[in-house]
């Protein structure tokens, strides 16, 4: 039942809620003048300071919260405690430390009060404060040490401090040191026999696990050596009855010790030990009939982990001139083979493939050893009809002589001649393989043509229409599928696309090819609405061609959420703020994706708070490195930074400081490229980055960006000081503003370093090297204006004016209208954007010596006026290209073409037939001329 002290509050929290801090910090106030003065309150009203802006207020709620949190005797409420610990939080890094404090002082006053040396150790943890959680925890091991749990955390949290201590700090080896011996004499404690244990020895899976994540960090002598005791000792041990728990990671690890450790006798040893055994010499090879046979072979390693590390282990013994353990490796791939029906080893018949590779080159190995294409066309024979099956051959392939890639692809062809389709099924897997026999005729064909001519157009051509044949027979065995699957020859679609991509990519200045591209994957999607990996393309090629409106249809179809968007939201959003800033949806994108960074910071401390509850103490360090993922993440800044130009470029709402770049100064790119199917050789480059934007953005687009965004927030803030600011969160800036420091020297070192790169390495555009150069001048005006040096702050502003922005509009992208054309366009009128912040800065100053002349100023003011009517002049003429009637004709007849693939895309059948595909080549074009028309 609630007290009116408790109603009263909820009054507080109900203004609270609404963000009415105002009126929650006048019900507070009114309720000490009539003398109310419990702790709460008092805690209460500090947290309403905290949410209201002005240095006054930040002052007040610090030195309310100390009155409660440093009054004697201490405070032990728990609710008084926890909300003093989010005081301390919004007040900023520079009071977390008070938070173990104020429950350390509590737990001395009440130190058998385990709720409330709980609750200080999950205040620490709650925070990552590992000083104040090793203390905590250090407390309950000692004071309730009936509790083994407190004993493991107690080594965690150690652990967990030594971890995040300098590399040169003294106290590392101390904490390293204790860590290790306190779970060294539970290992020690730990009894073969586990009828009876001792409370601290050793009792799960996760606890040997955590020993071993321990080891590399702070173990004396030789880690490596000792994990293996550990994982090969009777009482820990793989086989041991506290490793059972979890028997599969214990075995990987020992493989991957001794592979780090070259161990190869034992690791051959202990593979063998693990492979599928038969007792039964009869070989059943039936596909609808499970035997004996069949489960005989489900051993407890039939994993490819297992098999690799056998037949490296016999291939590196044999090097060291044991010939028989190979001889035996051999024998034992092969027997296992005959025992399993066709298909039914994946991992076996692609161990016969690596086998062989070993000896690839020196045309050696062990007598009975097939040639490498020998056994990828055996490979092929059993395993074709899978999908796995380009993929676990393509390195292979790749280290065949060109004889032999031509024998191979022979060897396909009669391979795929012999096949029968009586049924459905049977039709399938027909398809499947054809599709299979189909990429390794692009790796081998198509993915080396690296010039254009007219052979290598007929070349491409002809693979083109028969991967569309393909595609437009298998069509007919997908009626009874479920609206959720993909057609049974997607697959065939996608490797015509990479082919048209490859085409536009040997003759960029004819679009035709991408938006037969687009035709394709179009009615792709019509049957088959969810293949990820054609939604994927299509937005990629959409924004290529300057579609932008499309690519943002498509891209919510792709349901990306939660971490995926730090993940696969590159392929929409890198460049976006360059490309139709306008678009409402733009920001809505960017924000959604750049929100997740805020909630998992806030997720990271709760999943390791579960993690000590329930034992999971090996997790510790993988939730930790996520955490650092993706608070550190690329795209966080990648994103952060395109939001800050819409700022700029549209009315979206106002935006505080940039955000630190990366984390502890280490960025991670979490970024996926690889999801998208690639058929390319490993010496060409995926095809993804075929269809790239431009060069892809990493570490020194990010810093360079981050520290112009710097200089324009210095810009900003110091216009908007002591005044409410359109839109600001928390309402006026109260903080005085500071010079960004080195911002000319950071730019220049990043594009020098980029120019420095080889071309597939390099980040930054044309646009955006010019883009940063302004910046660069404009940041050494700043700083000669806050010098106050007039004559080289006009020096600057003149250079501006005679030097970079007449070249502002000179290396525009020729040929077709797209996506660099729009990119190019928008960074020019960010610049104006950026340079009339500095002309409203400049009109502020008072104190400069000499002062800066006017006429300067205006006449910058009219060269931005100029450059902004050129803008708009050159998106007109663009879009009245786009929409000429007589070259969209032109278009239409290039795609329907019927001495190309046209012919095939006539089909009303498959892709509609003329009228829709004219209707989509103008539909597409009339997308691109919009995004033209916003500028």
């Amino acid at each position: 039942m609630s007290t009116p002290a408790d109603r009263k509050n909820q009054l507080v929290w109900d203004q609270i809620d609404i963000h009415q801090y105002k009126q929650a910090l006048q019900l507070c106030n009114r309720r000490i003048k009539k003398g109310e003065k419990s702790e709460f309150l008092f805690a209460l009203k500090a947290f309403v300071l905290t949410n209201m802006p002005g240095i006054a207020y930040a002052e007040e709620a610090e030195k309310t919260a100390r009155s409660v949190a440093e009054k004697q005797p201490p405070c032990i409420s728990l609710d008084v405690l926890r909300l003093l610990g989010r005081v301390w939080i919004n007040i900023g890094d520079s009071a977390i430390d008070e938070i173990s404090k104020m429950w350390e002082r509590a737990v001395k006053a009440q130190p058998l009060d385990e709720d409330l040396a709980r609750e200080w150790f999950w205040g620490t943890v709650k925070i990552m404060d590992w000083r104040g959680a090793q203390r905590a925890a250090m407390n309950l091991q000692k004071t309730f040490a009936k509790r083994r749990e407190y004993w493991f955390w107690a080594v965690v949290s150690t652990l967990l401090l030594h971890n995040s201590l300098p590399e040169d700090s003294p106290e590392r080896k101390l904490y390293g040191t204790l860590s290790y011996r306190m779970l060294a004499k539970a290992r020690d404690e730990t009894p073969v026999d586990t009828t009876v244990i001792p409370p601290r020895a050793i009792q799960t899976s996760q606890e040997v696990n955590l020993l071993l994540e321990l080891l590399p960090y702070v173990a004396p002598g030789d880690a490596k050596k000792e994990a293996l005791e550990v994982l090969n000792s009777k009482n820990l041990g793989v086989d041991s009855t506290v490793g059972s728990g979890d028997w599969w990671g214990l075995a990987r690890k020992r493989l991957d010790l001794l592979e780090e450790t070259k161990d190869w006798k034992c690791l051959f040893d202990s593979c063998k030990s693990l492979l599928p055994t038969h007792t039964d010499t009869e070989v059943v090879k039936t596909e609808d009939t499970t035997t004996k046979e069949d489960k005989d072979t489900s051993g407890r390693g039939d994993d490819w982990r297992v098999w690799k590390g056998f037949v490296q282990a016999a291939g590196k013994l044999y090097e060291e001139g044991d010939k028989e353990v190979s001889k035996r490796a051999l024998d034992l791939i092969v027997n296992h083979r005959q025992k399993v029906s066709i298909g039914a080893s994946r991992n076996g018949d692609l161990a016969l493939v690596k086998f062989s590779s070993l000896f690839h080159d020196s045309n050696d190995g062990p007598e009975g050893t097939p040639t490498l294409l020998e056994a990828i066309e055996e490979y092929f024979d059993r395993i074709g009809s899978k999908s796995c099956c380009y993929e676990d051959l393509q390195e292979y392939l790749e280290m065949l002589e060109d004889s032999e890639k031509t024998d191979f692809l022979k060897h396909l062809e009669g391979s795929v001649g012999k096949l029968t389709a009586e049924d459905d099924n049977s039709k399938i897997a027909k398809i499947a393989t054809i599709i299979n026999q189909q990429k390794f005729a692009y790796l081998l064909t198509i993915s080396p043509l690296n010039s254009a001519s007219q052979d290598t157009t007929q070349i491409i051509t002809d693979f083109i229409k028969t991967a569309l044949d393909i595609y437009a027979s298998s069509l007919s065995l997908g009626t009874s599928l479920l609206t959720t699957d993909n057609q049974h020859g997607d697959d065939a679609a996608i490797l015509a696309v990479m082919g048209l991509v490859r085409l536009f990519n040997l003759t960029p200045t004819d679009q035709t090819p991408l938006y037969q591209t687009i035709i394709i994957l179009e009615a792709l999607l019509q049957k088959s609405k969810h293949n990820y990996q054609a939604l994927l393309i299509l937005v990629r090629i959409y924004l290529y061609i300057g579609a932008i409106g499309l690519a943002l249809d498509i891209y919510p179809r792709l349901n990306i959420k939660q971490i995926q968007n730090d993940t696969l939201s590159h392929f929409l959003l890198t460049r976006m703020s360059t490309l139709f800033p306008s678009e409402k949806r733009v920001p809505f994108f960017l924000s959604e994706a750049g929100g997740i960074y805020d909630s998992s910071r806030q997720q990271a401390p709760n999943m390791i708070q579960l993690a000590f509850e329930r034992g999971g103490y090996a997790q510790m360090m993988g939730f930790l490195e996520f955490s650092d993922r993706v608070s550190g993440s690329l795209c966080r800044s990648m994103w952060e930074v395109e939001l800050r130009r819409l700022v700029r470029l549209t009315n979206f709402p106002y935006l505080g400081p940039m955000s630190e770049v990366g984390i502890k100064g280490q960025l991670w790119d979490n970024r996926d490229f690889a999801v998208v199917l690639d058929c390319e050789l490993s010496t060409v480059g995926s095809f993804e980055k075929s269809c790239r934007l431009g060069p892809t953005p990493s570490e020194r687009w990010v810093r360079a960006f981050a520290a112009a965004e710097e200089v324009l927030w210095y810009l900003e803030s110091y216009l908007a000081a002591g005044k409410e600011s359109n839109g600001a969160p928390n309402g006026a800036i109260t903080t005085k503003p500071v010079v960004p420091e080195n911002t000319a020297s950071k730019i220049a070192e990043a594009i020098k370093a980029d120019e420095e790169a080889e071309s597939k390495d390099q980040e930054f555009t044309n646009a955006e090297k010019w883009y940063l150069g302004l910046i660069s001048v404009m940041s050494e005006a700043i700083v000669a204006t806050v010098m106050k040096d007039g004559d080289a702050a006009l020096m600057k502003l003149e250079e501006i004016h005679t030097t970079m922005l007449p070249k502002a509009l000179d290396k525009l992208p020729e040929g077709e209208a797209d996506w660099s054309l729009l990119h190019s366009l928008w960074m020019v009128k960010d610049s104006c954007a950026v340079t009339e912040l500095l002309i409203r800065y400049l009109g502020t100053l008072k104190t400069v010596k000499p002062a800066i002349p006017k006429t300067a100023i205006t006449t910058l003011s009219e060269t931005i006026k100029t450059l902004k009517a050129d803008i708009e002049t050159k998106s007109k003429e663009s879009q009245a290209k786009i929409e000429d009637d007589d070259a969209i004709q032109v278009l239409v007849d290039g795609v329907l073409a019927e001495d190309g693939i046209g012919k095939v895309l006539r089909s009303a059948e498959v892709f509609g037939g003329i009228e829709k595909v004219a209707e989509a080549v103008k539909r597409t074009r009339g997308s691109v001329a919009n995004c033209f028309e916003s500028l």
